[in-house]
């Protein structure tokens, strides 16, 4: 880590990474309360939801590939400008189907956003604990505030407020990268002559080598131990995302209740952001991340036995955020250390790819078992089979010796 990086390039690094990855959050709170204001019932929830991670499954180590080669500040100039266009379309499509579209849209700029975030941080700050925890202390501050708001502007406000606050803090992310120097993540790589031929069908078709070589770095224990954790992380997070905002609302608490539980995830994930570092000189990384996977899960998946205690519910959202944090810190950490320089991007579009596995997997598998089930017997199905899975991954690394 270069200890004389500009306090402007390090708060440019830091607030696109803060709007990149708090936009999705804020759609868990209104996307699932406006398909239920349509009347959808269960299972489509879970298809419309599951929906927006379809792009970034199928795209993102093609996104981290295009921002290798032509810069991460350049790609997320024009993500965020079609970030704070398509959700003002949200209020004027009555049809599924079009709804469908949209997250099928909305859901890859976010997560390319978020791919550019983590390689500049990986790249610039190459990955060091102490800069990866501060930028994983502004992402907890943008989820503390935007998914708050963004109930308060749907029960105040309605679809419009609640869409048009979406498309408008997509401009932080514009106006953050505008704060990084043109030539902020070039490097000497092979095909650096290619970046700077600029637009090109060469450039943004996908290529089948890029996928090939991301895929190939799980071959190595350490990266396949990292990336299968970063999947388990966000089984909790696709329950989140999908009926945790059904649910409450369906129990009876308001939009701006469940906007502030969702909060509260980031005003906890402030002190694991800021505790990771110093975590890690008394426990070995993959260690904590083991248990950080585990609370991250077990913590919204108790969320049906909490029943409409906003306290207990607070709580265990608190609990969540602050194992998310700390768990994302050492994920960033440990990929920059184990992946070379000029593969950052793919590595962290390997990343996203698994996580939005999850992401799409999660509300349709929820949405079938809730249809079949009820509602509360989902959470219970995802978080047992999610916290079984983590268990079997760690006896697979002591196995392997991969830390050792």
């Amino acid at each position: 880590m270069d200890p004389k990086i500009p306090w402007r390039i390090q708060i440019g690094v830091y607030g696109a990474a803060a709007f990149s990855n708090t936009m999705p959050n804020m759609g868990w709170v209104i996307v699932p309360v406006w398909l239920l204001l349509q009347g959808v019932p269960d299972w489509l929830i879970g298809i419309t939801i599951g929906c927006r991670h379809i792009g970034p499954m199928l795209l993102a180590i093609h996104g981290g590939a295009v921002i290798d080669r032509m810069g991460a500040r350049r790609v997320m100039i024009f993500l965020a400008i079609i970030g704070a266009v398509t959700p003002f379309l949200y209020p004027i499509t009555p049809f599924i189907w079009a709804i469908i579209i949209l997250q099928l849209v909305t859901g890859l700029v976010d997560s390319l956003g978020w791919v550019g975030a983590q390689t500049l941080v990986s790249k610039v700050m190459k990955g060091d604990a102490t800069y990866t925890g501060r930028m994983s202390f502004c992402t907890r501050l943008g989820l503390l505030i935007g998914p708050a708001i963004s109930g308060v502007a749907w029960d105040h406000l309605g679809p419009w407020g609640g869409f048009g606050l979406i498309g408008f803090w997509s401009t932080g992310i514009l106006f953050s990268v505008f704060l990084l120097p043109a030539d902020i993540d070039h490097h000497p790589v092979s095909d650096t002559s290619e970046r700077d031929k600029g637009l090109s069908m060469g450039i943004l078709t996908p290529r089948l080598s890029d996928y090939v070589t991301a895929f190939k770095l799980l071959a190595l224990p350490t990266i396949c131990f990292v990336m299968a954790m970063s999947l388990l992380r966000h089984l909790g997070g696709g329950i989140q995302a999908s009926f945790y905002g059904v649910h409450l609302k369906d129990i009876g608490i308001s939009a701006t209740t469940i906007g502030l539980l969702i909060s509260v995830n980031g005003a906890f994930g402030l002190i694991g952001s800021l505790s990771a570092a110093p975590l890690q000189r008394y426990f070995r990384p993959h260690i904590l991340l083991l248990f950080l996977v585990i609370g991250s899960i077990v913590f919204v998946a108790i969320t049906p036995l909490l029943g409409d205690q906003v306290i207990a519910l607070v709580l265990a959202s608190g609990v969540r955020g602050w194992a998310m944090a700390a768990s994302l810190v050492f994920l960033i950490s440990m990929i920059a250390r184990y992946t070379p320089t000029d593969m950052q991007g793919k590595a962290m579009g390997l990343r996203v790819t698994l996580n939005q596995m999850t992401w799409f997997a999660v509300p349709i598998v929820m949405g079938f078992v809730a249809e079949i089930f009820g509602r509360e017997i989902s959470f219970y199905v995802i978080g047992v089979a999610a916290i079984t899975l983590v268990a079997l991954m760690g006896l697979w690394a002591a196995w392997r010796k991969a830390f050792d």
